[in-house]
C-alpha cells in the first residue's frame, strides 16, 4: 500500500475500493484517442516568472497565492487554459440574479482582466486548443444551458440544448467530447456525453443520486465525478467519488464515508485526485485533500474553518487552483505544488 507522508498532518486511511454494479450497459463503446500525458508530477517546478499575486501560507504550511481579493464572490470552474496563461473567472455582485455574473478572462502573468460580460454570464473550462470556453449560460427560462464560446469571434453555440437545467460542462483531453450534468431525464442529475463533431448525445449514468462535476482523465479512458449518496442527521450531505470506465461502463466507488467528499479533479499523472471534503466534521467547512492511487491513503493540503472547493490541477502540475471563502467572500487561490506535495517555505 502506498503511504503519502505529510509534514503537518497524518494520512487518513480510506476504505478499500468497492465496485458498483452498472445500472444500464452503455450500448456503444466510446473511445478518446488522446495520448496519455507525461508524468509531470515527478518533475514539476515552480514557475520562473515573478508572480503578480500575493503569496500566503495556509495553516497547514502550504504556500498559496491569492488570485482575487474582492469583497464579493469571485470564482473559477476548471478555469485555467491548457498552456497556463489564462484564467476564466466570474464575479457575482450583490443584487445579481442567481445565474448571472460578471465574467472575465485573466492574464495569469500580469493579473490583468478582459471583461466578457457582454456575452457570457458564467465562466467555464477552456478547450484543449484554447479556441473555446464551455459554459453553463443563463437562459430566459431562469435556468442554465451549456454553450461553447468561440473566443476569436465571440460566437455562442448551444450544446444539446434542453428546457431543463444543464450545467458543469468540461472537455475531453482531445477536445472531441463535452461532459455535463443535466436534469433532462426524469429530473435526475446524470452525466451526459456530447460529441462535438456529430452532435451525438449519450447519457452515461442512470443511478439514483446526484451525479455531477464530471472530469475526463488525461488519457480519455476514465471519467471522475461525485455522487450524493444521502444526507447526515446533523446536517449536510454525504458525497462520494466515482470513476466510470469508458470501455467497460464499470463504475468504481473510491470513497465511502459519512461526510461530503466532492468536486474531484485528476492530477496530471492520471492517478492521484484532488478533492474537497468536510471530513473534519463541520457541515459546509471543506478542506482540500489528495487521494492516492491505492484509494486508502489521503494527503491533506489545507487546514481551516472555511470552505475550499472546485480545485483542479494545472496541466503542468505546478499549481492547484481552487475557490475559498477563507478571507470572507469567496475568492480564487492557487497552491504551489511539487509533485503531490505542496511547496513549503517561509512567507
Amino acid at each position: 500500500m502506498i503511504q503519502l507522508n505529510h509534514t503537518s498532518t497524518h494520512p487518513i486511511r480510506r476504505s478499500t475500493y468497492s465496485t458498483l454494479v452498472l445500472a444500464a450497459f452503455l450500448p456503444t463503446f466510446i473511445s478518446c484517442s488522446a495520448e496519455a500525458p507525461a508524468n509531470v508530477l515527478e518533475h514539476s517546478a515552480l514557475a520562473e516568472a515573478v508572480s503578480p499575486f500575493t503569496k500566503l501560507a495556509d495553516p497547514s504550511g502550504c504556500v498559496i497565492e491569492q488570485i482575487t481579493t474582492a469583497d464579493h464572490d469571485e470564482y473559477q470552474v476548471q478555469g485555467a487554459s491548457a498552456d497556463g496563461r489564462l484564467l476564466s473567472m466570474a464575479a457575482r455582485l450583490e443584487g445579481m440574479a442567481e445565474n448571472d455574473a460578471e465574467v472575465y478572462e485573466m492574464d495569469l502573468a500580469t493579473g490583468e482582466k478582459t471583461d466578457l460580460s457582454h456575452t457570457l454570464s458564467n465562466s467555464g473550462a477552456f478547450s484543449p486548443d484554447g479556441r473555446f470556453n464551455v459554459v453553463a449560460q443563463a437562459t430566459d427560462n431562469g435556468k442554465t444551458d451549456v454553450f461553447e464560446y468561440e473566443r476569436a469571434s465571440g460566437e455562442l453555440r448551444p450544446v444539446a440544448s434542453h428546457e431543463d437545467w444543464d450545467w458543469l460542462p468540461s472537455y475531453s483531453p482531445d477536445g472531441r467530447f463535452i461532459l455535463f450534468n443535466s436534469y433532462r431525464v426524469e429530473g435526475q442529475s446524470d452525466i451526459h456525453l456530447f460529441e462535438r463533431s456529430t452532435g451525438t448525445l449519450r447519457r452515461l449514468t442512470e443511478d439514483p443520486g446526484y451525479d455531477a462535476h464530471a472530469q475526463f482523465s488525461g488519457d480519455g479512458k476514465r471519467i471522475l465525478y461525485h455522487r450524493q449518496q444521502g444526507t447526515r442527521d446533523e446536517g449536510g450531505y454525504i458525497f462520494d467519488l466515482i470513476v466510470y470506465d469508458m470501455e467497460t461502463g464499470e463504475k468504481t466507488q473510491l470513497t465511502d464515508g459519512d461526510y461530503e467528499e466532492s468536486y474531484p479533479a485528476w492530477a496530471p499523472d492520471g492517478r492521484h485526485i484532488v478533492y474537497s471534503s468536510d471530513i473534519g466534521g463541520k457541515h459546509g467547512k471543506h478542506n482540500l485533500y489528495v487521494l492516492a492511487p491505492d484509494g486508502e491513503t489521503t494527503l491533506r493540503l489545507t487546514e481551516g474553518d472555511w470552505k475550499d472547493w472546485y480545485a483542479f490541477w494545472s496541466r503542468d502540475g505546478k499549481f492547484i487552483y481552487f475557490n475559498s471563502d477563507r478571507a470572507g467572500a469567496g475568492n480564487i487561490y492557487r497552491m504551489l505544488m511539487d509533485g503531490v506535495e505542496c511547496v513549503r517555505e517561509d512567507v
